[in-house]
């Protein structure tokens, strides 16, 4: 295959309480099955993996190891990944040197029954919702994404559902890390810190 998928499972997922107090967050159960049980059926098993690693680490090499023996995987272990100078972006940009070619981001906890494109263009995935407290939103005009705003937002499109597929990769990882040396402590550092100033700087999503 000519492009990876990225999963970071790094992340504490604090806001599943307890939830996630002795288990990583891409493996909580739902319908008792673990989230990224979801997540890999969406990908044939040529596709290779990246996966970052830091909370529960060990549970997630052997979810894999036990479960997905069949799959190519590539992991990257944050640290920090959480605290100071943690955040997703930080977390993406630690898995850069193994996503030099077209990827998906997948966020652990995005599911999805729709058929995922390859990243043969770039693209973002979004939602129709109304509750956007927690979300950043997309602005859309005639199919293409025009703006990302912050959370709270309430002139919007599409709710952010943290699926992209990023084709044009040297400039997503030159736009992310010029976001990132701007203030390397902002944890609200993610996708779309690198999205944003890739959509401002003309290209097409």
């Amino acid at each position: 295959m000519d492009y990876k998928v990225l999963i970071t499972t790094s992340g504490t997922g604090s806001r599943l309480k307890e939830e996630t107090a002795n288990l990583n967050k891409a493996l909580v159960e739902i319908s008792d099955k673990p989230a990224l049980d979801y997540v890999l059926s969406r990908y044939d098993v040529r596709v290779p993996l990246v996966i970052t690693l830091g909370y529960k680490a060990e549970q997630v090499r052997k979810y894999f190891a036990s479960k997905h023996p069949e799959r190519t995987v590539e992991f990257v272990t944050i640290d920090p990944y959480e605290g100071d100078g943690s955040s997703l972006g930080y977390s993406m940009l630690q898995a850069a040197q193994n996503l030099q070619c077209p990827f998906i981001f997948h966020a652990c906890d995005t599911l999805t029954t729709s058929q995922i494109p390859a990243p043969d263009k770039n693209w973002i995935a979004g939602y129709a919702h109304e509750d956007v407290e927690q979300y950043r939103t997309l602005k859309v005009e005639n199919d293409f994404v025009i703006g990302i705003n912050d959370k709270e937002m309430t002139e919007f499109s599409l709710v952010h559902v943290g699926l992209v597929g990023i084709h044009d990769y040297t400039a997503f990882w030159a736009a992310l890390k010029e976001a990132y040396d701007e203030d390397p402590f902002d944890t609200r550092l993610n996708d779309t810190s690198g999205l944003s100033r890739m959509i401002e700087g003309g290209r097409r999503f």
